[in-house]
């Protein structure tokens, strides 16, 4: 189940969601002891940061060039 609901965060940041938003709508509707939710929002805390991350650095190299 874990899997799944990792994939299903992966395609809501890779379409532009936010935390909050993964948060209410993947994580917290299913049952999952608070570790695993924990763990969940941290994987989508992390994928969310890499896109800012890449999204600033295809800016910058934007700028550079």
């Amino acid at each position: 189940m874990v899997s799944e609901l990792q994939q299903q965060i992966t395609v809501a940041v890779l379409s532009g969601a936010e935390c909050d938003a993964i948060e209410e709508s993947i994580i917290d509707p299913v049952q999952l002891d608070e570790e695993e939710k924990a763990a969940l929002w941290l994987y989508a805390h992390a994928l969310t940061e890499r896109r800012s991350e890449a999204m600033l650095s295809g800016w910058e190299s934007r700028a550079d060039g």
